[in-house]
């Protein structure tokens, strides 16, 4: 018998789960005098066939007693599961600004019936909307911010349309490097220990070089779940944050699209019916067009390019849907206008997603595949080039399964083969060239239990196995939301629990601009990347208009990859062990009154890596050197401000951040190599060097830039509509610093005053 004393850490995760599983999960064949009966099925919109997710469906008893209560997820599915005797019961499913759809069912013990129904948008303006059931407690979760489209376009961006890049950097536990790059840093983590999926497909680096856009447009995203830390089982392979996005499905009725242009860039939709009422298409292109417009309302040259091609071909029926998915993106630009060296990076990516249910069945089943693919390159002003990439093949298996008194389990099971490979044709610190081929299996097990209207318990374990490369993981994790009472007016929320990651991400820590990275297998084969998270959260109702949410996190980081400490400025892949703390609080205080909305949110974090001096290797004063890497944002504080009247809609958004560590320069040399004897002295006076100070041991100053948008939709015709908008992107013409060339001493400024007008016509 193993004492607990003697137990590791995910030892001890891994068996307070298993307890959690045998002594709160409903077994799932257990028996009851009234028998537990499943309703399940699609909730759609009639004119586009469309899903609601959100949708609220409701169970009564003929005396008017609620039986049951569930919600539409991402999909507009919904499952509703209960115990219940023979009886009539009336069925309600409604949504916001639609007519709601009754009917009278009779049910009987151990049944499953599918209810899949198509609402018709409300004919009149509704003067108030009746909910007659209470969103789940399940939908509060800590660490979650639950991304809809209306969120999306209240952040001014430089149109035509929104996107969710903006959204995303507009969040208070988010860092980004300036206003290019195309980078993400979350709580602490580095963009490549951040997974994001598109329709269940892994994107590597999807955000553009301009930080406004990514291959999300506001008006193809249905929703997104933004995971900030303490996420579940079902999510393996990251130790930071999860971006889950879901797209837009094409409309089965009728054809539509809308075609638009501004100063940065093009864009041009299409969709519409393959087979009317079941199946549709969905086709989304953008173009950017900065470098050829700056020159007229810009001081300096922008040589940005990229594009984005996103198509989604989906079929439904009564009972299962499935979406095939196709997309690719492209960078290219120098992030210094003033120097030759220039960088590209390219998204790949191909999949299909199939949910199934039956009328004999309970179970839910969702099976994915695709194969997706990332690489990137730097030419330098010398002409030499570095290059990098991966690609994915994967396949993954998830099945639903009800249990009793409304609970349900969840059993993933997933195979991926990946190829990493990098070349760097110059001389660097370590390897300069690389080629692996690996494959990794997981599976997760997964509970949902509430108690009422108060309490939802959510354990889930999931475990990894590289196949060959290194050991296998176990990766326990909980979390819990809290209603006192059942209100909705207050939750208390938590998460946490073990993650690993068995890839890391390389980059060039030659200056702060460079935005080249490397993916390859952990270095460090016995023991991969681990995090451990806890999450506490609390969200009040303050009166009618008023929300106030307040979030602590805290990261223990283990095993992190870091580059070893050199004064020679050049490509490091020579890889040091360090451990890490982050922790911080992230505030939101929400304003929402009629047309009025308004969002001030504050974030605090702080970030220490620890490592041995011997690991490091220069500067080490102590046997344990602690310092800041370059994403260790302090302050945060947003303003986010928006009106929609009858006139247009206007959003205001101010942001201000702390200044970001850099590593200065200590100096400049050159450097003569001799090998051997030589019998003549060389003539040449050597190569000049740059090197570094030591690391991370200065501040960039603050950071702050006021963005104004201004928009009005103009009716042309009963099916022609025009949008038009206005704004201002960095109004009063800060120079913020992006970075300081380490070789020049120059200083590189983030993107200037720009003003833009841009439209859209939509028919």
């Amino acid at each position: 018998m193993i004492s607990p004393q003697r137990m590791s850490v995910p030892d001890r995760y891994a068996a307070f789960l298993l307890v959690a599983f045998v002594l709160l999960a409903p077994p799932l064949h257990a028996q009851d005098t009234t028998g537990s009966t499943t309703l399940q099925g699609f909730v759609r919109a009639a004119e586009d066939g469309r899903a609601l997710p959100g949708a609220n469906v409701v169970l009564r008893t003929r005396d008017g007693s609620i039986q049951a209560a569930a919600v539409a997820n991402a999909q507009g599915l919904y499952q509703l599961s209960t115990t219940l005797r023979p009886d009539r019961y009336r069925l309600r499913i409604s949504f916001v600004g639609y007519e709601a759809y009754r009917d009278t069912l009779r049910l009987s013990p151990d049944e499953q019936r599918v209810v899949s129904v198509a609402l018709t948008a409300s004919p009149q303006e509704m003067e108030g909307v009746t909910v007659e059931g209470r969103q789940p407690v399940a939908e509060a979760e800590a660490g979650l911010r639950e991304i809809r489209p209306a969120d999306i376009e209240a952040i001014p961006t430089p149109g035509p349309g929104s996107d969710l890049a903006s959204y995303l950097r507009s969040l208070p536990g988010v860092t980004t490097t300036g206003d290019r790059g195309g980078r993400l840093y979350v709580r602490g983590g580095t963009p490549s220990q951040n997974l994001v999926l598109v329709d269940g497909i892994p994107i590597y680096k999807p955000f553009h070089i301009l930080g406004f856009f990514s291959a999300f447009p506001g008006d193809m995203v249905s929703n997104a779940d933004f995971y900030a830390g303490g996420f579940g089982a079902e999510y393996m392979g990251r130790i930071s944050s999860v971006l889950d996005v879901n797209l837009q499905t094409g409309n089965t009725e009728e054809f539509a699209g809308s075609i638009g242009g501004g100063p940065f860039l093009a864009s041009v939709r299409a969709e519409g019916p393959l087979q009317r009422g079941s199946s549709s298409f969905l086709v989304r292109a953008r173009h950017s067009l900065i470098e050829y417009t700056s020159g007229s309302f810009l001081s300096n040259d922008t040589p940005f390019k990229f594009y984005d091609v996103t198509a989604k071909v989906h079929t439904q029926s009564r009972s299962n849907q499935c979406s095939f998915v196709g997309m690719r993106t492209y960078d290219r630009g120098r992030l210094d206008p003033d120097r030759d060296a220039s960088f590209r990076w390219t998204n790949t990516a191909v999949g299909g997603e199939c949910l199934i249910f039956g009328e004999r069945t309970a179970q839910i089943l969702d099976v994915s595949f695709g194969t997706t693919r990332f690489s990137n390159a730097v030419l330098s002003s010398d002409g030499t080039e570095r290059s990098a990439g991966t690609w994915r093949l994967f396949s993954n298996f998830d099945l639903t399964q009800p249990g009793l008194w409304g609970n349900k389990i969840r059993w993933t099971a997933k195979v991926r083969a990946d190829q990493y490979n990098f070349d760097l044709d110059e001389i660097a610190l370590g390897v300069t060239a690389n080629d692996q081929f690996l494959i990794t299996t997981s599976t997760h097990l997964g509970a949902e239990i509430t108690w009422g209207e108060a309490l939802a318990i959510n354990p889930s374990i999931g475990a990894q196995f590289p196949i060959s490369y290194a050991p296998p993981s176990v990766e326990p994790r909980l979390r819990l939301s809290y209603r006192p009472g059942g209100s909705e007016r207050t939750s208390f929320t938590a998460a946490g629990g073990l993650y690993h990651q068995f890839v890391a991400g390389l980059t060039d820590e030659r200056d702060a601009g460079s935005s080249f990275q490397i993916y390859e297998p952990t270095p460090f084969a016995d023991r991969p990347s681990q995090a451990l998270h806890a999450v506490m959260g609390w969200d009040q109702q303050l009166g009618r208009p008023f929300r106030l949410s307040v979030e602590g996190w805290y990261k223990q980081l283990r095993d992190i990859p870091v580059p070893r400490w050199t004064p020679i400025v050049r490509f490091n892949t020579n890889l040091a062990r360090a451990d890490g703390t982050a922790f911080g609080a992230d505030l939101s205080l929400q304003y929402d009154q009629g047309p009025v909305g308004l969002n001030v949110t504050y974030g605090y974090g702080k970030l220490t890596y620890r490592a041995a001096k011997d690991r490091l290797g220069a500067w080490g004063d102590n046997e344990l050197v602690e310092y800041s890497p370059p994403y260790d944002l302090r302050h945060k504080l947003g303003i986010t401000a928006s009106l929609d009247a009858d006139w247009g809609a206007a959003s205001v958004r101010w942001q201000y951040s702390s200044g970001l560590p850099f590593t200065s320069v200590y100096g400049f040399d050159t450097f003569l190599e001799i090998r051997g004897r030589r019998d003549t002295p060389p003539r040449n006076i050597g190569t000049p060097r740059t090197l570094f100070d030591k690391a991370y041991d200065s501040r960039l100053p603050p950071y702050h830039r006021l963005d104004v948008s201004l928009e009005r939709d103009i009716t042309l015709s009963p099916s022609v509509d025009l949008l038009v908008e206005a704004g201002t992107i960095n109004a009063y013409d800060r120079a913020n610093i992006f970075y300081v060339d380490i070789f020049t001493l120059d200083q590189v400024d983030q993107l200037s005053l720009i003003p833009y007008l841009s439209f859209e016509v939509s028919f």
